[in-house]
């Protein structure tokens, strides 16, 4: 079948000149570079004043594009040339014209969220659900380079019912403890498809004994992923995450997985994991400085699925953002050959891509009926998703009150709810301390960006009080201040209920347009007084609390837990 391909500009290619083919876009300057956009290769090209040669700019920008347009007659040559310099200052004029170029305008090889809130798959091809073509290159602002395969697309055919249900047979093969554990998994089959369309990226820990099937499921997911698996062993280092994932949408698949506090690998997995459950394009990255003196920013979309043995310890933000699935024995029931799962990969996520539509209704009905059940919005986000990604599998519908209901029942999140459910002063300091955001630390005789709950960001002052002064102001700033006052560490919070900060922080919870102070009020060592929350910030209504016990263990190594 013929398609009609527009290019970036909506003009179909068909009807364009020979020169189509050829030329750049200029993006602007990254530090003394050019950043264009090559047509011909449909790549970023970072270019420095040397590489802006005769040969090296036919090579980018095509031979015959430059000799339509800047060939010229030489009069002492008597004969006609190929005016690269002309070239080159058009480049430089263009790109400085366009002002600083940040790489996270880039949205390379994955599913993308365009404007009008429908997916564009960048894979061999640019193209929509409803059947659309583009031309790699820039749309609505963004750039789309060739950057890779997704491993299906319109070509592709959409799996069957009875492909889904082999699929799931599969992920239930394990005698899993919790209900439901199969479907999860589908779950995060589907979603992570569409990972850096979402605004949360649920990760799965599967757990239990040796030969009880775990590690075959992960085998599954693998496989079905294809080459947007980041296949690995234990818990990796940032440099590996760097150089394998940044800027990507692939999924972590690890194997072997134990959180062990006392190694390295393992707080920058959970760092990486943190900023990918939440991170938006807007969002600052993990930022960390170069040879050059210069710093770059690297930004992770990555869902995580991993097995082991053991959890381990995991600090109570990373808690919220895991699913954790148990498995017992020996596995039962179907299995996937290597082959049908490659096989049956590709039409999954055509099909699921097909119902972005169903998915996006049924994760705002599951989410509210887990709201309504008493659920926090952490578990409402995690546990939503999931299970209406699964929905999106296995119905061409949007799933009404009654479907969620089910869903939730049989996953028995209301029991769940009951167990743990806590105070609410409890809920609204868990609610604050576990959000998660860029703070600048000194590390070292360097300062660089780490994503961290503001749990561990007081963690941080208690164990070295004045050792990071940009954490303390970035603390201020959001109306939190860390002080020993009368041998105790304390919290002391703005009262205001319009202070900004504060407000986001309280996003999506019952306190998100005020109300905290009266609740915290009631924890350990809650008064109000009024206090300096920084320098160079007046004197506010604060509510004074207690740091809680399990955040003065910063000292003692042993007892730390995960953070990063």
């Amino acid at each position: 079948m013929n398609k009609t391909i527009l290019s970036t500009t909506g003009t179909p290619l068909n009807q364009q000149d020979s020169s189509s083919c050829g030329g750049y876009i200029a993006l602007g300057m990254v530090g003394n570079k050019f950043a264009v956009f090559s047509l011909p290769n449909k790549q970023v090209q970072f270019l420095s004043p040397s590489d802006l040669k005769e040969m090296n700019l036919k090579a980018l920008f095509g031979a015959l594009w430059c000799e339509q347009h800047y060939n010229e007659f030489d009069a002492k040559k008597e004969e006609v040339v190929f005016n690269h310099k002309r070239l080159a200052t058009d480049v430089l004029s263009a790109c400085q014209a366009a002002g600083t170029y940040s790489e996270t305008a880039e949205r390379r090889v994955g599913v993308w969220k365009m404007n009008d809130g429908q997916l564009v798959v960048n894979g061999r091809q640019l193209w929509r659900a409803d059947g659309t073509v583009l031309e790699h290159g820039i749309h609505e602002g963004r750039v789309y380079p060739v950057s890779g395969d997704v491993g299906f697309d319109l070509s592709t055919p959409m799996a069957t019912r009875e492909d889904v249900n082999q699929v799931l047979a599969a992920f239930n093969s394990p005698q899993w403890i919790h209900p439901m554990a199969g479907e999860i998994v589908l779950g995060f089959f589907g979603m992570s498809l569409v990972s850096t369309a979402l605004r949360r990226r649920p990760h799965v820990l599967m757990t239990g004994p040796a030969a009880c099937g775990k590690s075959t499921v992960l085998e599954y997911v693998r496989w079905l992923l294809g080459s947007l698996a980041y296949g690995c062993t234990g818990p990796q280092t940032m440099a590996a995450f760097y150089q394998s994932l940044a800027g990507t949408s692939k999924v972590v698949v690890n194997d072997e997985f134990e959180a062990d506090p006392g190694k390295k690998g393992c707080k920058d997995t959970f760092e990486v994991a943190r900023m990918s459950y939440s991170l938006q394009e807007g969002d600052e990255g993990i930022v960390r400085g170069t040879v050059t003196g210069k710093s770059k920013s690297y930004r992770f979309y990555s869902p995580f699925i991993a097995a082991g043995i053991s959890p381990g310890k995991m600090e109570p933000a990373d808690l919220t953002r895991w699913v954790i699935l148990e498995a017992k024995g020996k596995p039962q029931g179907d299995k996937l050959t290597e082959a049908q799962a490659r096989e049956f990969g590709p039409r999954l996520a055509r099909l699921f891509i097909s119902r972005w539509n169903v998915f996006q209704a049924s994760e705002d009905v599951v989410r509210h009926c887990i709201l309504s059940l008493g659920g926090d919005g952490r578990m409402a986000d995690t546990v939503g998703t999931l299970l209406a990604s699964y929905w999106a599998f296995v119905s061409e519908s949007p799933a009404t009150e009654e479907d969620a209901k089910f869903l939730v029942s049989m996953l028995g999140i209301e029991e769940r709810i009951a167990v743990h459910q806590v105070s609410d002063e409890l809920q609204c300091l868990e609610a604050l301390t576990s959000r998660v955001l860029p703070f600048k630390v000194v590390d070292g005789a360097a300062l660089v960006t780490r994503h961290l709950s503001i749990a561990q960001a007081i963690e941080m002052v208690c164990k070295d009080p004045t050792g990071q002064p940009e954490l303390v102001m970035r603390l201020a700033q959001m109306g939190l201040r860390v002080a020993l006052a009368k041998g105790k560490w304390s919290l002391y919070v703005v009262n205001s209920p319009m202070h900004q900060e504060l407000r986001k922080l309280f996003a999506g919870t019952k306190w998100a347009t005020g109300g905290w102070s009266l609740v915290l009020r009631r924890l350990p060592g809650g008064e109000e007084s009024t206090q300096r929350i920084g320098a160079g910030l007046g004197a506010a209504k604060v509510t004074v609390v207690d740091v809680p016990e399990h955040l003065l263990l910063a000292g003692n190594e042993d007892d730390m837990l995960l953070a990063a």
